[in-house]
């Protein structure tokens, strides 16, 4: 705890002095998400050169994950893997919606610093990525900033196959995810019914069949997101006996049914891939990371969807680690973790420095932060800051609604405390203001839109809303 104070206190003096520039000079040589492949057929795999398979399952709450303690038979193959890895309890995701949460992964830097995030006067547009009215120009995004590392652009620049094959809308490559990556397969994505993850895993594999040398391979899953698909024999193994599997989601159960369908098909679908990783013998050797970018409100709250608060139901996610030659299997790590925490342990891990940029660790001495901007002109909420400290969570509000949860003894975060422990409150606030007054930011510009009421309603009904 004193580490994550000391480090807020410092934060302020130590980041204002970065210059990125300076710290990223000869840094960003890799190509910017070409769909070619350079041949590295004279190269090999070494014991400091392992491959890492990154993975992110969208959407995928920890608690209905076997391995986190869920009681239904969801995710068998992610089970499987955690037994040869390292399980993270504590997972949390820097924001609750895509966009953000991966630029976090891929950064190591939290929204407000890598810039991906929801922005009413951002220079893109959903609308340009998908099939979607012009109504829908309304969602409005500011793309990853370039000039920070990613770890494809490290990883790329040092000799790695980089490639990636991603399932979400919002992983399109005009939002700036694609860079650093040689090869970025964001096909089949034209809907917000984003790609199947069966697509997604039939890439994958083809991708890795052409590879030689070192990798980095970076799948998305999207499926656990709605609109949920009606896959009959998946959804039998979770409705209620006697109850038909037609889909409907007329009440929570039901809600419940179908998005663990879901995770079991896309479960399945994973176990794919790492099956034919074991097959062409590259699984032992491999760090695989399998994660979420954020998870999901079923009712708690009197909310579902996710993208516009930061209870845990949005932010506690999986996080399983396997390293080459399964070192550590079956350890669990209690401590949080964040997802700005991944990119700095696969550096540390394959031996290679941390950018100066990086604002996580995995060692935990960086603060335990999550953000969400919703768009104001979809939302009333306002926007959301977290700090977590110990078993404290404080959640600040721009409309002055903010929270004080102690999570241990309220995991379900339905009682504030801050009329009963001012002192804490106050503390953690002054901590987080002075934490976020400390971070870089991109520069922004444009000009807001307003949404009219049928497109606030078609996007509630499909998650991004309150």
């Amino acid at each position: 705890m004193d580490d994550r104070r000391l480090w807020i206190d410092e934060c302020g003096r130590t980041l204002r002095g970065i210059t990125l520039c300076a710290a990223l000079a000869g840094s960003l040589a890799a190509g910017c998400g070409s769909s070619e492949v350079p041949d590295r057929a004279g190269e090999r795999s070494t014991p400091d050169r392992p491959s890492i398979l990154l993975v992110t399952l969208d959407t995928t709450r920890a608690d209905h994950v076997g391995v986190y303690g869920y009681d239904r038979p969801t995710t068998p193959n992610l089970d499987r893997l955690a037994a040869d890895g390292i399980v993270f309890d504590q997972a949390l995701s820097s924001s609750s919606w895509t966009l953000p949460a991966h630029g976090s992964l891929f950064t190591g830097m939290v929204p407000t610093s890598h810039g991906a995030r929801n922005d009413p006067q951002g220079e893109l547009y959903l609308a340009d990525a998908i099939e979607a009215p012009d109504s829908w120009r309304v969602y409005r995004a500011s793309r990853l900033r370039d000039d920070v590392p990613t770890l494809a652009d490290l990883l790329a620049r040092d000799g790695y196959a980089t490639g990636a094959v991603v399932g979400g809308p919002w992983m399109k490559q005009i939002f700036g995810l694609g860079r650093g990556f040689e090869h970025y397969d964001d096909s089949a994505i034209d809907t917000l019914n984003g790609r199947d993850a069966s697509s997604v895993s039939d890439a994958a594999l083809a991708w890795v069949e052409a590879r030689q040398g070192p990798f980095l391979l970076f799948l998305n899953y999207y499926d656990p997101h709605t609109p949920y698909k009606v896959r009959k024999r998946y959804l039998e193994l979770f409705v209620p006996e006697g109850t038909p599997a037609t889909g409907a989601a007329e009440t929570p159960e039901q809600v419940r049914a179908l998005y663990d369908s879901e995770l079991r098909y896309t479960d399945d679908q994973l176990g794919r891939v790492l099956d034919g990783l074991r097959t062409r013998g590259l699984y032992d050797d491999l760090w695989i990371v399998v994660t979420a970018d954020h998870g999901e409100l079923q009712g708690e709250h009197g909310l579902s969807g996710h993208g516009s608060t930061l209870y845990d139901e949005e932010l506690h996610i999986p996080l399983i680690v396997k390293q080459p030659g399964n070192a550590r299997a079956g350890e669990r790590v209690a401590r949080p973790i964040q997802l700005t925490d991944v990119m700095p342990m696969l550096l540390r891990g394959l031996g290679r420095p941390v950018p100066a940029t990086v604002q996580g660790d995995p060692d935990g001495s960086s603060p335990v932060f999550a953000e969400v901007y919703p768009l104001p002109q979809l939302s009333d909420a306002g926007d959301y800051r977290m700090l977590h400290e110990g078993a404290w969570k404080f959640v600040w509000n721009s409309r002055g609604e903010h929270r004080l949860f102690h999570r241990e003894r309220d995991p379900l975060e339905e009682r504030d405390l801050r009329a009963e422990e001012p002192e804490q409150a106050t503390a953690m606030a002054d901590r987080l203001e002075r934490f976020v007054q400390s971070l870089p930011r991109p520069e922004r510009s444009g000009e807001t839109e307003i949404v009219d009421p049928e497109t606030r309603e078609a996007l509630k009904n499909l998650g991004y809303l309150e």
